[in-house]
């Protein structure tokens, strides 16, 4: 199946396919509510996102349901998506990450992740203020 008929299987599918694991989980194209919980009895878990070409056109919603700084959990790639940035790892209690896949890379939008160039909105009025200078444009003159 080619990628451009993907898109045409979203509706022959069940959408609402949630899954709660508590170890490491391979996510199937129909995971599409993730919610890991990783704690002392588990240790730290690895869920790993579905291929990237299988899940064009879909979002994935992980929100962490338990993890500690000892505790955490990592949503990895299949070591398939281009510029992956890296795992991303949790260590609270409501993480939480959007995934979209293009075909061909992770797009992430989430919060609290450590992952380099997660797109994140923090609470307002807590960025710190930027001062910036006014700065003069100078006339330029042409040589006549």
């Amino acid at each position: 199946m080619s990628l451009e008929q993907n898109n045409e299987q979203h509706y022959r599918e069940v959408v609402d396919k949630y899954v709660n694991p508590e170890a490491s989980y391979d996510m199937t194209t129909r995971d599409y509510v993730v919610r890991p919980a990783a704690d002392g009895d588990t240790g730290p878990i690895i869920i790993r996102l579905p291929n990237v070409s299988e899940a064009k056109g879909r979002f994935y919603s992980i929100v962490v349901r338990n993890a500690d700084p000892v505790n955490t959990v990592t949503i990895a790639d299949r070591d398939d998506s281009e510029c992956w940035l890296g795992d991303i790892v949790f260590n609270g209690k409501c993480d939480r990450v959007l995934m979209y896949s293009d075909g061909l890379c992770w797009i992430a939008m989430g919060e609290a992740a450590t992952w380099p160039g997660l797109a994140t909105t923090p609470p307002p009025g807590t960025d710190a203020p930027t001062t910036v200078n006014p700065t003069t444009i100078a006339p330029t003159t042409a040589a006549q």
